[in-house]
């Protein structure tokens, strides 16, 4: 239901988004961004920028998923799954989508704006693993909450800052990344096992242990 919301969200985004005229929220961010501290910030923020790319955060995938697997826990499937659905998903989207990025001095013209790859990719990333960690217990639900919100702010903010992308290019790469990851969730959670699923598992498989003990006979 939730990936639905997100998903209808985004498409209502950009049905609403004009090719090169921006609406006022996304000037007025832009501007203060650029008059403030902004570029300064950027900057300190620029190692950000590979962990946005497919060969960032899907290696990252990967990675977890393999600790997962190492230590005897789930998860694997649904981060690694939720990390490649969403680069195709921003990639689909961009194939019949065209928004004027931010145009500056010094860069390169582009009709790729929305949404923001790099936020839709981590956030897809970031939301499917804080829900296989929360899952497996391995972190608390604030903490899960904190991961998926944070590493998603972070490069959304960082997207801006930089001037490559408009505010509502990073909320659409929320609103996407999001539906991914949990659409991932709830159709791999239950079918590669997840926590729940397993424990389920464990007790039906102690259950009919006893049974046999128990038989006459036996």
């Amino acid at each position: 239901m939730l990936a639905c919301a997100a998903v209808g969200g985004a498409v209502a985004l950009a049905r609403a988004l004009d090719f090169d005229e921006p609406p006022p929220l996304d000037v007025a961010v832009r501007r203060t961004a650029r008059l403030g501290g902004g570029p300064r910030i950027a900057r300190a923020m620029v190692p950000l920028f590979p962990l946005g790319l497919p060969g960032g955060y899907l290696t990252i995938a990967y990675l977890a998923a393999h600790h997962l697997h190492r230590n005897g826990r789930r998860g694997g499937p649904e981060i690694v799954t939720s990390a490649w659905c969403g680069w195709l998903a921003q990639r689909g989207v961009k194939l019949f989508y065209r928004r004027e990025r931010p145009v500056a001095r010094g860069k390169r013209y582009r009709t790729d704006s929305f949404p923001s790859g790099h936020t839709t990719g981590l956030t897809s990333l970031a939301v499917a693993s804080a829900l296989a960690l929360s899952r497996q217990r391995l972190v608390s639900p604030v903490a899960a909450a904190a991961i998926a919100v944070g590493a998603s702010t972070l490069m959304g903010a960082y997207r801006v800052l930089a001037d490559d992308h408009w505010t509502t290019d990073v909320v659409g790469g929320w609103m996407v990344g999001g539906a991914v990851a949990l659409a991932c969730d709830a159709l791999l959670a239950g079918a590669t096992g997840g926590a729940a699923h397993g424990a389920a598992r464990a007790v039906t498989a102690r259950g009919r242990k006893r049974r046999l003990l128990r038989r006459p006979g036996r």
